[in-house]
């Protein structure tokens, strides 16, 4: 019971993680062989717990002294490195103009539905409110997506799974 207990923690831990998202996360559970319903709401939870605190948050943290002395030099670095390295820069410049592309043309609803698909929920979730977004709506659409893609995942991972079982099984 411990162990199955442990489990469910770490499903919701993993959640939690940014770049581990739901999308890997829930494959791992009920490969496991954790119920999926459960994993499904616990990977649900895992995620959403930190986009609320983000989205909550942000305020906060862009008013931090030390956040502000970060970008300041990041800023610096930004111009010293952009000559050194343009290919990691030029993908990281896609990545942020794929978003706004994304933004301009669905708004929070489209950021947060196909958020975790290209970045993950939590960097939609930050771009989202960089972007300027309402936060009422930036949790709406987020956990809306995150609802959607758990689903989705749960079905697809235990039927898939099941269907591996049944084929070689």
């Amino acid at each position: 019971m411990l162990e199955v207990i442990g489990w469910y923690i770490s499903i919701f831990l993993m959640a939690a993680t940014p770049w581990l998202e739901l999308l890997v996360v829930i494959p791992i559970g009920i490969g496991a062989g954790l119920n999926p319903v459960i994993v499904g709401v616990i990977a649900f939870l895992g995620n959403a717990l930190p986009v609320f605190l983000l989205i909550y948050g942000m305020d906060g943290i862009r008013e931090m002294k030390w956040i502000k002395k970060w970008k300041e030099r990041a800023r610096f670095r930004h111009d010293v490195q952009q000559s050194a390295d343009k290919e990691k820069l030029a993908k990281k410049q896609a990545r942020k103009e794929k978003m706004q592309r994304v933004f301009d043309k669905y708004g929070v609803a489209g950021l947060a539905l196909a958020g975790p698909g290209i970045t993950g929920i939590h960097l939609a979730t930050i771009f989202a409110m960089a972007f300027n977004a309402k936060k009422r709506k930036v949790v709406l659409w987020m956990n809306v997506s995150l609802a959607l893609w758990t689903l989705g995942m749960t079905a697809a991972s235990f039927y898939g799974i099941e269907w591996l079982a049944n084929l070689f099984g």
